[in-house]
């Protein structure tokens, strides 16, 4: 069984504002982004870890990169884990050559070939460009569905809460791995069933 954890470097400078949660516990450590978050909870020694992240080749992300992965790097040796990391390339927004279907069908293409059956998933759904994010949750979909074996085992996203300066003074980190359980149920849905899958999810969410 592999462990897959997958993110989007985050655009924006990586700060100090603290990340809190209402569904983890964090164990009072600080991590600049959710996704180490989610290895440091979900690894023990021996794991095998592939670590999955797209990437502008911008200044500035790279930086970013590099700054998360020399903390995931911490994290592996701390648990005594060994990880590869691999990124998928994410056209700079202000390139227009590559604005098109094919980059970002092409994106989630990437990231589905990386999976193969049993790996279990750990997902970061909190930063990059809308559709990488859309393209991700769709390659899941995908994976689950044909792979054997494959399971979503965390998806999170790093919520901003903007005070009365507009200025984030903390970012929880969210559980919606809820979501990704559902969207797997309600994409078998077949015309008629909506009263039934109505009261399910009644009870699901409930």
């Amino acid at each position: 069984m592999r462990k897959v954890f997958i993110s989007n470097v985050i655009m924006n400078q990586i700060s100090d504002i603290p990340y809190q949660s209402r569904d983890f516990d964090l164990g009072g450590k600080a991590f600049p982004v959710p996704i180490c978050y989610l290895l440091d909870a979900n690894i023990e020694a021996g794991d095998e870890v592939l670590i999955i992240t797209g990437l502008t080749q911008t200044e500035k992300l790279l930086k970013n990169y590099e700054i998360i992965k020399g903390k995931m790097e911490e994290i592996l040796a701390e648990h005594q884990a060994k990880g590869t990391f691999i990124t998928v390339d994410e056209p700079d927004a202000e390139d227009r050559e590559k604005q098109d279907s094919l980059t970002f069908s092409g994106f989630l293409k990437q990231i589905s070939d990386t999976v193969r059956d049993g790996d279990r998933l750990y997902v970061d759904m909190s930063y990059g460009l809308r559709i990488y994010t859309l393209a991700t949750f769709i390659a899941m979909n995908y994976v689950l569905k044909a792979c054997r074996d494959v399971r979503v085992e965390a998806m999170v996203y790093g919520q901003a809460y903007r005070g009365q300066n507009h200025a984030p003074s903390v970012v929880d980190i969210v559980d919606v791995t809820t979501l990704a359980h559902i969207n797997a149920l309600v994409s078998d849905a077949k015309p008629g069933q909506k009263k039934e899958l109505d009261r399910f999810l009644s009870f699901l969410i409930d």
